[in-house]
């Protein structure tokens, strides 16, 4: 069974998801420091909703990174990911 490519949405929510844990934050804690719900993290989590710039920002500050920081690591996992 072949890879399917990783597209932008996908390699973002990958990519909060690992470094929330890294920091030991729970999904509750990183929407209480962006001032939203806790569906609405794990709807970015499971690449079920696409972030706003914005809200790329309010999550970078929550898991204490810099927004530059949080889109670096996206480019890395899509560059890394398999190609078609």
């Amino acid at each position: 069974m072949r890879s399917r490519p990783l597209d932008l949405k996908t390699a973002f929510a990958l990519t909060i998801k690992e470094i929330r844990k890294e920091k030991k934050l729970s999904q509750e804690q990183v929407a209480n420091r962006c001032f939203c719900q806790t569906v609405i993290i794990g709807r970015l989590e499971t690449a079920q909703r696409e972030p706003k710039i914005s809200t790329i920002f309010k999550i970078a500050n929550a898991l204490e990174v810099s927004p530059d920081y949080l889109v670096k690591k996206v480019e890395e996992k899509l560059k890394s990911a398999p190609q078609e």
